[in-house]
């Protein structure tokens, strides 16, 4: 049987296959790696014909977060071309199938400008199918489009570059982001006091001046060396309440890392349930965090869950399988 030909369109620049030793294995160079999909440039969908499936990541924008409404910078959307261009009706003209992959927050668009609002949910009407990242996004697009075809596409890691990675625990704990309302990292700061060990953070675009006075931050580096760099830590809390791909649990889980996180992210939920929490309950999290550190066969068990769990849930073949068959359904 022939295989089927697939791309994935971003606004990476780049074009061609993922390897399976890629050094910055992120989650989308995972499902193309995982695919044998072509990566294409988002912008030149004309020249992109021929193919079974093409998955469209599309890309967010830049704008200033806000919990009022954000506007984006200068008041100009650098996607807004794409949301009134014939991107779908080409590529649908020119290709079998084509399809939406959740970036992000399934909201983010909302802080789009009314006129680019109304150009995205268009682009989502005219797509073969939808595919979110979490269980918990599934009925949001299925109220936006009740007869459209919705489905998951979890998250997913490559191995290669990492097999010899061993989880090798130090005393210290690491919280999964900024202190951004995106991330919600001074919510995990606080419950990772509860630790009682130094607690450090990442760097990233989202960092908050002083940051650097309350948590140590490890470098920003590519994916392979940050599995590395987080398999030196034996706890980890991940308040983040912007409901996305989920890969910070994930690599935690892989690992054997006890994280305390959002109940509404699948690898969260999937991996480790015994601690997933309610995004707002901060309490219930203090008191997971206490018990992981007075409780030895509760952390070995939330560690060992946690392997297990990612073995049944998230391992290549399983993922390979059910996206065969949601393709073949399609």
């Amino acid at each position: 049987m022939q295989q089927s030909k697939i791309a994935f369109l971003t606004e990476m620049g780049f074009e061609g296959k993922v390897p399976a030793n890629h050094f910055n294995m992120r989650t989308e160079f995972a499902w193309m790696h995982a695919l044998n999909a072509d990566h294409r440039y988002l912008h030149h969908y004309v020249e992109v014909r021929n193919y079974d499936h093409v998955f469209i990541i599309f890309p967010k924008g830049k704008t200033f977060l806000s919990a009022e409404g954000s506007k984006l910078i200068n008041g100009e959307n650098p996607v807004s071309g794409l949301l009134s261009s014939n991107l779908i009706e080409v590529l649908k003209k020119n290709n079998k199938k084509v399809y939406y992959v959740q970036e992000g927050p399934h909201w983010w668009w909302n802080d789009y400008e009314l006129a680019d609002q109304i150009g995205f949910y268009n682009m989502l009407a005219k797509v073969d199918a939808i595919f979110a990242h979490n269980h918990s996004d599934l009925n949001y697009y299925a109220g936006l489009f009740p007869t459209k075809t919705i489905m998951l596409i979890p998250s997913l890691m490559i191995e290669d570059s990492i097999k010899d990675v061993e989880w090798k625990p130090e005393e210290k704990a690491i919280i999964g982001g900024n202190f951004a309302r995106w991330y919600g990292g001074f919510e995990s700061y606080i419950v990772a006091q509860e630790f009682k060990v130094p607690t450090w953070g990442q760097t990233s675009h989202a960092m908050r001046e002083g940051e650097e006075q309350i948590v140590q931050h490890l470098p920003r580096v590519m994916w392979t060396d940050w599995i590395k760099q987080l398999s030196t830590f034996k706890y980890a809390v991940h308040l983040m309440p912007t409901v996305a791909a989920g890969t910070f649990s994930l690599n935690c889980s892989y690992l054997g890392i006890p994280c305390i996180g959002n109940a509404a992210v699948d690898t969260q939920a999937y991996c480790q349930p015994d601690l997933a929490v309610e995004i707002q309950d901060v309490m219930v999290a203090r008191d997971l965090a206490k018990k992981l550190v007075e409780d030895k066969d509760f952390y070995e068990h939330c560690s060992k869950e946690a392997k297990v769990n990612y073995r049944k849930y998230y391992d290549l073949e399983v993922w390979k399988s059910q996206m065969k068959m949601k393709l073949d359904e399609i």
